[in-house]
Formats: C-alpha cells, sequence, structure tokens
C-alpha cells in the first residue's frame, strides 16, 4: 500500500512536471525584428500625433523659407497739395501729388534672410526626424517590456498548473496520511497567491499592450500576439569606431549643431542691418482740373544707423554670444553621447553576462535541485518546504533571465538610437565584436 501511494504520488508529480514543461501555446508569435520595428515605425509616421505635429513644424519651416522676399513691398503714397496765396496757382503745379517708394536688395541682405531661413527649415526637418527615432527607440523598448510581460504570465500561469498537480499530489498523501495538514495547507496557500499573481500580470501585459497601442494610435485595447524576448546577443565594445558613428549619426546632436548654423546666419544678417537702407521713389504732380500732369520727381533715400551704431554693434555681439553658446552646448552634447555610449554599453553587456548566467548555470542547478527535492519527498525522505522553496527559486530565477532578456533589448534600441543603426548587425560591424558559439542560443526550455 505504502509503496502504491509513492507511485501515485510520483505519477501525479510527474504530470505536474510535464504541465509545466508544455506551458501556454500561443496561437501566434512573433519575433522583435528590425522589419517589424521599421513597419510599426512607418505605421506610427501615419497615425502618431506628435510625429505629425513635428512633421507639420517642419513642413511649416520649409514654407517659411520659400516665403522669404528678395524685394519688399513697394510704398505707395498719395496726398493733396494747398498752395498757397502768395504761390503759384494750383493750376501750374498742380493739387495732387501720388508716387511710390521702393528699397532696393543691396548688400545681400535679402541672400542672408534666406540662410537664416533655410537654417530653421532645415532644423526643422532634423527635429522630426529626431522625433521619429525616438519614437523608434521607444517601440524597440515598449515591445520588449511587452514581451517581458508576456514571459512573466507564461511564467505564472505554468506556476499555477504545477501548483495544482502538486496540490493534487499532497491532497492524496493527505488522506492515505502521508503528509501533514500543515504541507496542505502551505500548497494551498501557495495556490491562492499564485492565482492572485496571475490576475496581476494578465492586466499587467494588458497595459503593456496599451502602451504599444498609444505609441501606434491604435484602438487602446486592441489585442497582439505573443511577443517572444529578445535572444542573447554576442558581446559589444566601447569602440572609437563606434563612438566615431554615434557622433556622426546621433539625431540630437544634428539639431544642435543645425542650431549654430542657424545662430551664425542671424549674426550674419545682423551685421548687415548696421548697413544703410537705400531705395528709389517716384512722385508725380497732377491738377484736379483737367487731370494733366505738372511736374515729377525721381528721390532717392536711405536711412541713417550711424545714430544707433553702438547699438547695432550689441546685437551683433549678442548674436555671436549666441552662437558661442549654441556650439558650447553642442559640444557639452558630444560628450554627453560618449558618456551615454558608454553606460549603454555597460548596461547591455551587464544584461547579457546575467541572462548567461542564468541561462546555463543557475536554472540548469535550481532545476536539477527541484528535482532532488520533489523526489526525496516522494519517497518521505525530504520536507515538503525544501520543494516549494527550490520552485519559488526556479521561478524567480526564470524571471530573472526573462527580465536581462528584455533589459538586453532596450539597450539595444538605446544603441540604435545613438549610432543611427537599425540592426545590430550593423553595430556588430562597428563594435568590431566577434560571436561566440554559445552566445546566440534562444530561451532555455523550462
Amino acid at each position: 500500500m505504502k509503496l502504491l501511494s509513492h507511485f501515485i504520488s510520483i505519477s501525479i508529480l510527474a504530470s505536474a512536471l510535464s504541465a509545466l514543461a508544455r506551458g501556454n501555446v500561443a496561437e501566434e508569435r512573433i519575433a522583435i525584428t528590425p522589419d517589424l520595428v521599421d513597419q510599426l515605425l512607418a505605421e506610427a509616421q501615419t497615425n502618431n500625433p506628435a510625429l505629425q505635429a513635428a512633421g507639420a513644424r517642419a513642413d511649416a519651416a520649409g514654407m517659411g523659407a520659400a516665403s522669404t522676399r528678395q524685394w519688399e513691398d513697394p510704398v505707395a503714397n498719395i496726398g493733396v497739395i494747398a498752395p498757397a496765396s502768395r504761390g503759384q496757382p494750383a493750376s501750374q503745379t498742380g493739387d495732387i501729388t501720388y508716387g511710390f517708394t521702393q528699397n532696393l536688395p543691396l548688400f545681400g541682405q535679402p541672400e542672408l534672410m534666406r540662410r537664416v531661413a533655410d537654417a530653421h527649415a532645415t532644423g526643422a526637418h532634423l527635429v522630426a526626424d529626431y522625433e521619429t527615432q525616438k519614437l523608434r527607440r521607444d517601440l524597440v523598448a515598449a515591445l520588449n517590456d511587452l514581451a517581458l510581460a508576456n514571459r512573466e504570465l507564461e511564467i505564472g500561469e505554468q506556476d499555477l498548473s504545477w501548483l495544482d498537480a502538486t496540490l493534487a499530489a499532497v491532497d492524496h498523501r493527505y488522506r492515505v496520511g502521508q503528509s501533514s495538514q500543515v504541507e496542505w495547507l502551505k500548497i494551498q496557500t501557495e495556490r491562492a497567491k499564485a492565482a492572485d499573481e496571475l490576475k496581476t500580470l494578465r492586466l499587467e501585459r494588458e497595459h503593456g499592450e496599451v502602451e504599444l497601442n498609444r505609441l501606434l494610435n491604435r484602438d487602446l485595447h486592441a489585442s497582439w500576439p505573443t511577443v517572444e524576448l529578445t535572444p542573447i546577443q554576442p558581446a559589444l565594445a566601447y569602440t572609437p569606431k563606434l563612438v566615431a558613428a554615434a557622433i556622426a549619426a546621433e539625431p540630437q546632436l544634428k539639431v544642435l549643431n543645425q542650431q549654430t548654423t542657424a545662430a551664425q546666419a542671424e549674426a550674419d544678417l545682423t551685421r548687415r542691418t548696421r548697413l544703410p537702407k537705400i531705395g528709389i521713389g517716384v512722385e508725380a504732380y497732377q491738377y484736379s482740373g483737367d487731370g494733366g500732369i505738372r511736374g515729377g520727381t525721381l528721390t532717392v533715400n536711405f536711412s541713417l544707423p550711424w545714430l544707433n551704431g553702438h547699438r547695432y554693434d550689441s546685437d551683433w555681439h549678442r548674436d555671436r554670444a549666441l552662437v558661442r553658446a549654441s556650439a558650447l552646448d553642442a559640444k557639452d552634447y558630444e560628450l554627453t553621447i560618449r558618456e551615454d555610449l558608454h553606460h549603454a554599453i555597460v548596461d547591455l553587456d551587464a544584461a547579457r553576462r546575467q541572462a548567461l548566467l542564468y541561462r546555463d548555470e543557475i536554472i540548469p542547478l535550481t532545476e536539477q535541485t527541484l528535482a532532488s527535492a520533489r523526489a526525496a519527498w516522494a519517497a518521505n525522505l525530504g520536507l515538503f518546504q525544501d520543494v516549494l522553496d527550490a520552485r519559488r527559486m526556479l521561478l524567480d530565477d526564470q524571471l530573472a533571465f526573462a527580465r536581462a532578456c528584455a533589459e538586453q533589448g532596450r539597450q539595444l534600441g538605446n544603441l540604435e538610437l545613438l549610432t543611427g543603426t537599425r540592426d545590430f548587425s550593423a553595430l556588430l560591424d562597428l563594435a568590431d565584436a566577434s560571436t561566440a558559439p554559445d552566445d546566440t542560443h534562444h530561451l532555455p526550455a523550462d
């Protein structure tokens, strides 16, 4: 009878292990690939309001550059002449005057104004590109967050299946007097807590879908297939080639450099404003009695900026200071890029090493420990608490591995933003990394 009870317990526990290994198979699974991210980014460029707003500002800046005038609008004037009693009669000099004045496009000021407008238009387009690249990074992060939520939910569902099967084994042993009521209470408690945690995990996965749908401007509650975690990638090194690529491609640095170019164009325009404005004018005198022209005048007019010369100098020195400040901002951000790149490489390496550690060492060892504890308890040679503790450690290890893979994916997204690349192979080329045979394995089987 005792041997039969042991056989039944072992059979129930074996079925629990089998259910745990099978897990929950989703109808559809997708991997996070550059093509998937590009496809979602194209959708976001059509639907995302923030990107549409950045694009509209870029279009407005472009139209502003196209609207720069080469010639100022002429100024027309008309007046009535009231002759004095001692002067010539209006029939000889005319009693109506009219004409116009036109400022001339001299000293290259219109060209400088167009340069300023073009610089701002280019900057607006670079800002729109920066927003696009940031959204690409956010999409990668959201996909990895959703993949992590999927994996946590799978682990939670597998844990609940294992607890259900283990509860059946404990209940059978309790009925035949081989387990205590305390063991029965422990497994009931573990099962209740796991069921409640599973509800939380489902809600967190739903929020991951909401976050991703928000970026794409889809219906917030639109469902997603199961997104798989990014597999472990080869190591990347912090190389001068990688730094040079980041300095050349980082979109925010391009914006800052363009701001320096725009500030210099504005300074050049300000320097020219101290030159006089020169215009020509034509006036005619007409007599209202017979409509005849009685005379005309050709004039040349110009401003006198020398009285405010020191103020024009102040304007120019102000704009030169803004150019210097903009250039220093770009230089400071270049240093920030170097720091951020190094930090991303360090975080990526830490996540990669942690994933390898859990995959290759900790998880297999914990699985062996759980199997030994389970067999010992089934044979009345070990404590049931050891089984629960080993199972909890295995769950924690699996979650740590999944979180390390997700963190690796997020850091890869940051590196792609910093270096202007779209896939890991391009990063490998920049980092001159070599692929180890065991570094590209996918998730381990449970």
